[in-house]
C-alpha cells in the first residue's frame, strides 16, 4: 500500500528532526504521528480492539515503566504499568505495535521560577510547588530491527490525564483534565523485555478552557516487560 509506506516514511523522518522551532515541532510531530499511526492501523485492518482489551496473543502480562522529565520550570517523575507490545501490522519493514501505559506522576516546581527577582504577579501570590497526575496512554511503537539483538523504535501516544491541581508554579492550566501527548526514540531488546528511550511529553487541556499554559517535559524512559 503506497499510502501506508509514505506515512511510515514521513513519520520516521519527522521523529528525528531537530527541534529548532522550540516545542512547536515536537508537539506537532506527536499529534500528527499519533493520528497517522492509528490511521495506518485501521486502514491495514489491524485488530486494534483485541490489542487494547486483550493484549498480545502470547498472554504476557504487565511490566514497569519509569519516566523522568524536566522543562524550564517543572520536573516530573512517573511510575506506571506497561503491557507487553501487541502487534498491529507491518509496513515497509516496520512493525507497528501498541502497548498501553497507566501511570502516576509527581510534579515539582522550581522555587526560583516564581520567587526570583522582582515581585510575582498577584495571580501567583500563593503558588503551588507540587502536584501529581494520573494518565492512561496507548503507546504506539514503530519498530525496526538493528541486528539480531536490538530494535530501534519511535513512540507516539496521546491519552487522558488528571492533574491534582490546575495551577503549579507559574503554570495556569485552568482544568484538572488534561491530555498527555508522548513522543520517543528508543532502543529495545529483541525479546521485548527491556527498553530505554529519550522521551518528550506535552501536557495541556487543548484549550478547553484558558489560560492553558502547557508543559513540555524532556527526559528519559526505562521499561521492563515480562
Amino acid at each position: 500500500m503506497r499510502g501506508a509506506r509514505a506515512a511510515v516514511a514521513t513519520l520516521a523522518f519527522a521523529a528525528v528532526l531537530p527541534a529548532h522551532a522550540g516545542d512547536t515541532l515536537p508537539k506537532t510531530t506527536t499529534i500528527v504521528g499519533t493520528l497517522a499511526s492509528w490511521t495506518v492501523a485501521f486502514l491495514k485492518g489491524a485488530s486494534v480492539g483485541d490489542c487494547l482489551v486483550g493484549g498480545p496473543k502470547t498472554g504476557d502480562g504487565w511490566g514497569l515503566r519509569v519516566q523522568q522529565g524536566k522543562d524550564k520550570e517543572l520536573s516530573m517523575w512517573s511510575v506506571g504499568a506497561v503491557r507487553r507490545d501487541c502487534h498491529l501490522t507491518n509496513v515497509a519493514g516496520f512493525d507497528l505495535e501498541v502497548a498501553p501505559v497507566a501511570s502516576v506522576g509527581r510534579w515539582e516546581a522550581s522555587p526560583s521560577s516564581y520567587l526570583g527577582a522582582g515581585t510575582p504577579p498577584p495571580v501567583i501570590a500563593t503558588p503551588r510547588q507540587t502536584a501529581w497526575d494520573a494518565a492512561f496512554v496507548p503507546m504506539l511503537h514503530w519498530k525496526l530491527p538493528l541486528g539480531d539483538a536490538v530494535l530501534l523504535d519511535t513512540e507516539f501516544g496521546i491519552g487522558p490525564a488528571y492533574l491534582s491541581r490546575p495551577n503549579i508554579g507559574t503554570r495556569f492550566k485552568s482544568t484538572n483534565f488534561q491530555f498527555s501527548d508522548h513522543l520517543g526514540i528508543g532502543i529495545a531488546t529483541r525479546d521485548g523485555h527491556w527498553r530505554v528511550a529519550y522521551a518528550y511529553r506535552h501536557v495541556s487541556n487543548a484549550n478547553i478552557k484558558e489560560p492553558n499554559n502547557a508543559v513540555d517535559f524532556k527526559g528519559v524512559v526505562v521499561e521492563w516487560k515480562p
